[in-house]
């Protein structure tokens, strides 16, 4: 299951890979592939308890206000013993703490010129589930069990191949990772539970 599949390429590139696989979005993308899709919030999605062995969240939890609140319904879904896989945003890099100091109508205007997002395609940012310590915290009874500090490095636009070139060939060295831009987490869920969060 990925949740905010956006156009849902996983779930077409890989879906084939497990017995069921379906992509769940808050928006129909108008570039969405054919693959298996939900239209639903995260915070409420129509599908039975224990569904999935494997949910994903890719540049999600950004996003998210009420950690752990909206977390879950992920935890209602995941079966014992299943993961979650994140990859978000690393609030402690400077290529991500620095645009938290602007505006988010700025940082819209920016996204939409320089990467060719769709307005209502880019939502605010709160970075409350963004950091090495606080997914070390976790979300009980989900427990980390990998966490790596990841660079990308965008090939269509030359500009930006060169900042986050130049910025790669820096944070590339292990004592400078921590400073890498985003992070990959994988999260185990321990057993069952009562999936009710309490605020």
């Amino acid at each position: 299951m990925d949740i905010g599949c956006g156009k849902n390429e996983n779930i077409a590139d890989f879906g084939h890979l497990a017995k069921k696989a379906i992509g769940i979005d808050v928006l129909d993308h108008p570039e969405r592939v054919e693959a298996p899709f939900l239209l639903a919030d995260m915070r409420s999605i129509p599908l039975p308890s224990e569904y999935a062995d494997l949910i994903t969240l890719r540049f999600v939890v950004e996003h998210l206000q009420k950690i752990p609140a909206d977390f879950s319904e992920v935890l209602r879904l995941l079966k014992p013993g299943g993961n979650l896989i994140i990859l978000t945003t690393n609030s402690w890099s400077p290529l991500i703490f620095l645009p938290r100091l602007v505006s988010f109508r700025v940082k819209r205007w920016v996204i939409q010129h320089t990467f060719g997002v769709q307005s209502d395609d880019i939502f605010e940012t709160y970075h409350r589930f963004n950091s090495f310590g606080i997914m070390k915290r976790g979300v009980p009874p989900l427990r980390l069990s990998r966490l790596d500090f990841i660079e990308q490095v965008p090939f269509d636009k030359a500009l930006l191949t060169i900042v986050f070139g130049l910025w790669y060939s820096m944070v590339r060295f292990s004592p400078l990772k921590y400073l890498r831009s985003n992070l990959l987490a994988v999260f185990s869920m321990n057993s069952r539970i009562d999936h009710r969060i309490q605020e």
